[in-house]
């Protein structure tokens, strides 16, 4: 986790982090930026902690994998007494080591006695050695389920560690969009401020020009509608920020709490940081994370593949120990002659193998499943890259064309305020012009922000800032 956060941050350029009060509120202050934002929802969001707990789920599994080849140590100790007569007593210590290539090395200590003892028991001396292996030469001999098992967890922990990183690009992206939308709105709540003062300033200038007899009283009424309409705009504009301000909050944690987003902290984007961001270096669409888990899922089922594969052959376990009677205080008639030993083999094989051939066939399809589901994929990643591509370059030159249109709207309204005040012009068309330039703004902010979110979507798609090296 820490290196997520370092990794996306460092990308980001953040040069403080957060001190918060309390749990519950974000602490007031000049802005909240969109560096901080996102180093915020990093540390403390619930989905980002749950994408991480599906990586370290596929840690535990590859962990879980490895125990199959775990030494395992075990005494076993039977002993039969009966009418003051000891029947029997049995111990044995035995140490099993699996191997990775289906080879388990064994060995074990024996003692025995009693009156009835089974012969097949009986010691000689003190101790019965053995020191063997068992061999599958079968099935088990170019791949077996323990083998197959850690191979595949350690696929699906890289599997893992990719789709991780998709995800957290999903929650970021999500993220950054509602904070671009509580930014845009904000935006436009504080430009009616401006247009507010205008027409105030307007309205009131005229009705003196009323009492003074140089308007007409009507002009003062269109004053005063035009402030009121502007005052109604900027309403209109603060409850969409409140419901923006409401869903940034969905994102916005700290440790195991939710924050309140008070009404004096101000969205901040500071565009170079922003650009630096945007600049950072794309992997190459071989490289894709979404692509490398589908390659990391296949290699899973051909391991699948090889190991129902191989259960066609037949069973065939071969055991050796050798055996010596010694005193292991002394190790006084310690050897191992190979003459002393047990031996084993065992054979089996189905006759018709029907099931063994079902599962070879249903594990072959799940492979061509999924090169069907690769290909796929690719393309439609492909297209969906360009796709995004074009939209931001056709977003960004919408932006500049509509920041050009709002720049000359802003000359027209401009110049016709200086016609009405030397008496040229009527405050209707001051007014249409200035209804005008407010439709030009927003549409330049909507379009700026629109750019924006679609740079994000495009950056998240072809950069993963969280993906780590395993």
């Amino acid at each position: 986790m820490n290196g997520i956060r370092f990794r996306i941050t460092r990308v980001f350029c953040v040069i403080t982090v957060f001190n918060l009060s309390n749990f519950s509120n974000l602490r007031a202050q000049e802005n909240f930026s969109l560096e901080n934002y996102v180093d915020l929802v990093l540390k403390y969001h619930p989905y980002v902690k749950q994408a991480e707990l599906e990586f370290s789920k596929s840690k535990a599994f590859l962990k879980k994998s490895r125990g199959a080849f775990d030494p395992v140590l075990s005494y076993d100790q039977k002993e039969k007494n009966f009418d003051g007569t000891n029947y029997y007593s049995r111990q044995k210590t035995e140490i099993k080591i699996p191997s990775f290539y289906g080879i388990t090395l064994n060995g074990s200590v024996q003692q025995a006695s009693g009156v009835f003892l089974n012969p097949e028991n009986k010691i000689k001396n003190d101790q019965l050695i053995a020191l063997g292996a068992s061999f599958e030469l079968g099935q088990g001999l170019l791949s077996n389920p323990r083998q197959t098992a850690l191979k595949q967890a350690k696929l699906f922990t890289k599997q893992a560690n990719e789709e991780n990183a998709l995800e957290i690009n999903r929650i970021l992206t999500i993220a950054i969009h509602a904070y671009l939308d509580w930014y845009k709105d904000f935006k436009i709540y504080k430009i009616f401020d401006e247009f507010i003062a205008n027409a105030s300033f307007r309205f009131e200038a005229v009705k003196q020009r009323v009492k003074e007899g140089d308007l007409a009283k009507i002009d003062s009424t269109e004053a005063r509608i035009a402030l009121n309409q502007r005052k109604m705009q900027q309403q209109n504009a603060r409850l969409e920020l409140q419901n923006k301000v409401l869903k940034i909050s969905n994102f916005m944690w700290f440790e195991n709490q939710p924050i309140e987003i008070r009404e004096t902290i101000e969205p901040f984007v500071d565009e170079e940081r922003f650009l630096l961001f945007l600049k950072s270096d794309s992997l190459p669409i071989e490289k894709h994370p979404k692509l490398t888990a589908l390659s990391y899922k296949k290699d899973q089922l051909v391991l699948e593949k090889r190991l129902q594969k191989s259960n066609l052959a037949p069973k065939f376990s071969v055991n050796y120990q050798w055996l010596s009677d010694t005193n292991l205080n002394t190790f006084s008639n310690f050897s191992l002659d190979p003459d002393n030993n047990i031996t084993g083999i065992k054979a089996a094989l189905p006759l018709f193998l029907r099931k063994e051939r079902a599962d070879l066939k249903i594990a072959s399809l799940k492979v061509e499943n999924l090169e069907w589901e690769q290909l796929q994929t690719k393309t439609v990643l492909e297209n969906r890259i360009k796709a995004l591509f074009e939209t931001k370059e056709r977003l960004r030159n919408q932006e500049n064309l509509a920041q050009q249109i709002q720049k000359d709207y802003q000359e027209l309204f401009e110049g016709e305020q200086k016609k009405f005040l030397a008496g040229e012009s009527s405050l209707f068309l001051v007014n249409t012009r200035e209804s005008k330039l407010i439709e030009a703004i927003l549409k330049t902010i909507s379009l700026e922000i629109a750019q924006k979110k679609a740079e994000i979507t495009y950056y998240f798609t072809v950069n993963f800032p969280s993906l780590k090296p395993i």
